[in-house]
């Protein structure tokens, strides 16, 4: 299951201190630790999300504590079949929970130059996406699902995108919202949920 969070960019201090309470002390000390305040309200949310998901889907309520993999990606501490990911861009979260290893990415619509696109593209991408009216768009839906693709075991950055072709990518899943495109891994399509911000302070 999916769920989204979507204008996170209108929340604001008031989000954040209602969140406090809701929150394990491991995602306070990290939270503690972001320097910009946007930061700080996506990283409540998200776990809020997770938290929302967890008890929708497995009702579980209590704060969730990450122990973290050789990769530095996060799992439940003592559960077992229980798989998620959390991601967030400037205006959006998202998070998913499945019952099989997966990853979710959420990414801005924003510019994103060809010399950008050059590091993260093969020679061939570059070439396909250049003959396009709508480079743009594509370059987004791209670096969202390469990115998605590297969540998978945890690697992220330190993964060479260009190496990430259509065989990595058959299990990407797309959406697109109004300011941003999902990327999500899974052997099916899954549902999706838009939740409010209500929806995460009364857990």
């Amino acid at each position: 299951m999916i769920y989204i969070l979507e204008n996170t960019d209108t929340l604001g201090e008031d989000f954040l201190k209602a969140a406090v309470p809701l929150l394990s002390l491991q995602r306070l000390k990290k939270i503690d630790s972001m320097r910009i305040g946007s930061d700080k309200i996506n990283s409540a949310a998200v776990y809020l999300m997770l938290r929302f998901a967890l008890k929708e889907q497995y009702g579980m309520s209590e704060k969730t504590e990450f122990l973290y993999g050789e990769h530095g990606k996060p799992y439940l501490k003592d559960t077992v079949n229980i798989y998620f990911n959390l991601s967030h861009c400037r205006n959006a979260c998202a998070c998913i929970v499945a019952d099989k290893e997966t990853a979710i990415d959420i990414a801005d619509i924003r510019k994103i130059s060809l010399r950008t696109a050059a590091h993260f593209c093969s020679k061939t991408e570059l070439e396909y996406i250049d003959s396009l009216s709508k480079k743009n768009n594509e370059l987004v839906k791209l670096w969202s699902a390469k990115e998605c693709y590297s969540k998978l075991d945890g690697s992220g950055l330190s993964t060479n995108f260009k190496r990430i072709g259509k065989e990595q990518l058959k299990d990407i899943h797309i959406i697109k919202g109004e300011k941003y495109y999902l990327a999500y891994h899974s052997e099916k399509e899954e549902a999706v949920q838009k939740l409010l911000p209500s929806d995460l302070l009364y857990i």
